[in-house]
């Protein structure tokens, strides 16, 4: 199947696979992270106490270990994102996807040399705007890294 379907149902049938094929490339670097740091967080003296003052269970996990744990993988995943946004550019030419990536192939084949650093100037504001948000997460979730005067 190629390009993008036709009704809502289309779109998300047709995105499928492309969607897939990025996220087997890029999630167990990221999983791999996300384990080891909760196990890291697990084996803390603070999840220890906070244990023996009676959290336990789903409020445990997510208040303490996971918002913990996250920082590490949103770090790896802060750094996998230019390659994430070079993966899509071949898989929008494998399946047939009009984007930037296609056109960014296209006008290479075609010697447009503008358009091309057109392109890889979107994605350059593309990777520097998604490293922002992940800086922007973690001082969501670690109050420590915030910044104050």
């Amino acid at each position: 199947m190629t390009g993008y379907g036709t009704g809502p149902a289309g779109h998300l049938r047709a995105m499928f696979l492309p969607s897939l094929t990025v996220a087997i490339a890029l999630c167990p670097v990221v999983i791999r992270s996300l384990r080891a740091s909760m196990l890291n967080v697990l084996g803390a003296e603070f999840i220890t106490t906070a244990r023996s003052k009676g959290i336990a269970g789903k409020r445990l996990f997510l208040r303490h270990v996971l918002r913990n744990a996250v920082i590490p993988a949103i770090t790896v995943l802060g750094i996998n994102i230019g390659f994430l946004i070079g993966g899509t550019v071949i898989i929008e030419n494998v399946f047939a996807i009009p984007g930037l990536g296609q056109l960014m192939i296209n006008s290479i084949f075609q010697r447009d040399f503008t358009v091309v650093q057109g392109v890889t100037l979107v994605f350059a504001i593309m990777v520097i705007l998604l490293n922002l948000a992940a800086d922007v997460a973690y001082a969501t979730l670690d109050p420590r890294v915030r910044f104050s005067r």
